[in-house]
């Protein structure tokens, strides 16, 4: 009986750790899930753009209102949520400050779409980098895209087209470049490419159409742009019309159906609700309300669709004003909530000349190029008060003209190309402003169109 016992009790013992095992195994296939939390942006070591995006990858759907209750970046910036599948982000309106570390923060109750509340605390630091310039190096009717480093001084060619490019814009983040190229067979593609000329692809082949004009949507999803139809049996091109272009697969199409809205000049708002163009048929700046393809329009002789405020609450453009000798061209502001129209300066700034208007980032200033009509004086390049302060002269050179002039992004720096004439040609620089100590320097010979890289 004792023999019996002691087998008996061996077999149940061997029998009751193999159950355990089993039990153990089980319980770790039903109750093991991957982290909720899959990737935090930025990662740790990488600094972003004063516009750069903030966000959070989740391992499976949520429910967006309890994410976004929950999260928050000190010290506090204005911004606006966006979901791309399970991926949560945090969108700038406002820039990041230079010099500060901000943290970011997810902590309380999570709510997947299945109903599962599930406590997170999380969070993670990041700071702001330097911006850098791109700038177009004339080759002929055409050139390549350089960068500049101002902190260094070093420039690097960014595109190598054959001196094929045309025309460039910056997504606000500042991680994507589009640029047209022009093509063999007369007409001009379009092509995308990260910050530092990686990842360069054709996005779209336009055959002999004229693709152009590329403006990135707030969300980085699609690109509008222009588009010239070629004729074959005229071997002309069709005025110009609105397009779009879907970043990831290519696809295509008019943004208006009828097939006389030609337009041009697409710009959408910062805040990425509104896209702004010029209607040559109706001659009018029209805008179109994304979320509700509602549509108003600014009558507008000038061409152009004018340049948005930091907010996107606001468009300033410019008009031609009839008068007994030469015309001058006067500054307009629209605010877009109470559709009121103002002078921009205040008051009506008669016999005076001025090109399209760019408005510093916290909205007080703005950048021009000017001239008084009736005379032979060339346009001198200005920085005026919106709100009655003295103005500031930043290039006056008169054997110069002025254009492509752009703020950084908190302000700090003006950027325009100079456009010299002389016996022997045409000479394009490029050169920086400061607002503090209120002088110029040359940045860039041979360089046009700069563009703060941010």
């Amino acid at each position: 009986m004792l023999i019996k016992f002691e087998r008996n009790y061996r077999k149940r013992g061997w029998l009751g750790m193999l159950f355990a095992i089993l039990l153990l195994t089980a319980g770790c296939q039903s109750f093991s899930h991957p982290p909720l939390i899959a990737q935090t942006h930025p990662n740790p070591s990488t600094d972003i753009s004063a516009f750069g995006w903030i966000g959070v990858a989740f391992s499976q759907p949520m429910e967006p209102e309890s994410v976004e209750n929950v999260f928050s970046i000190s010290p506090e910036v204005e911004g606006e949520f966006l979901w791309q599948d399970t991926t949560f982000w945090f969108r700038p309106i406002q820039p990041f400050a230079q010099d500060t570390t901000y943290q970011a923060r997810l902590s309380g109750d999570l709510l997947t779409t299945s109903g599962e509340a599930i406590p997170v605390d999380k969070s993670w630091s990041f700071s702001v980098r330097q911006p850098a310039l791109i700038y177009y190096v004339p080759m002929g009717e055409s050139g390549e895209i350089w960068r500049y480093s101002p902190e260094d001084g070093s420039p690097f060619q960014l595109s190598r087209t054959g001196g094929h490019v045309l025309e460039f814009s910056i997504e606000r983040s500042g991680d994507s470049i589009a640029y047209t190229v022009q093509n063999d067979t007369g007409g001009s593609d379009l092509w995308v490419m990260g910050r530092d000329g990686g990842n360069q692809r054709k996005l779209l082949d336009c055959s002999q159409d004229r693709c152009g004009a590329p403006a990135w949507s707030m969300d980085t999803a699609w690109i509008a742009y222009t588009r010239e139809v070629f004729n074959p049996e005229t071997g002309g091109y069709s005025p110009a019309q609105i397009w779009t272009v879907d970043v990831d697969s290519g696809e295509t199409q008019a943004l208006y159906q009828s097939v006389f809205a030609f337009g041009h000049s697409p710009a959408f708002s910062p805040d990425g609700k509104r896209l702004a163009t010029y209607d040559t048929t109706q001659k009018a700046i029209r805008i179109l309300e994304l979320s509700t393809s509602q549509e108003s329009a600014i009558p507008r002789t000038l061409s152009g669709s004018g340049d948005w405020s930091p907010d996107g609450k606001q468009i300033l453009f410019t008009d031609v004003l009839p008068a007994e000798n030469e015309p001058f061209v006067e500054i307009y502001r629209l605010d877009l909530e109470s559709q009121t129209f103002q002078f921009a300066l205040g008051e009506e700034s008669t016999d005076t000349d001025f090109s399209q208007p760019r408005m510093s980032p916290d909205g007080n200033w703005i950048a021009v190029s000017l001239r008084p009509v009736n005379t032979g004086i060339s346009r001198a390049l200005w920085v005026l008060s919106l709100h009655g302060l003295n103005p500031i002269l930043v290039d006056g050179d008169p054997s110069a003209t002025f254009s492509t002039y752009q703020w950084d992004p908190w302000g700090e720096n003006l950027v325009y190309q100079r456009t010299e004439f002389s016996s022997s040609g045409v000479d394009v620089s490029i050169w920086r402003w400061n607002w503090k100590t209120r002088q110029r320097e040359l940045l860039i010979e041979n360089g046009a169109r700069p563009l703060w890289l941010p």
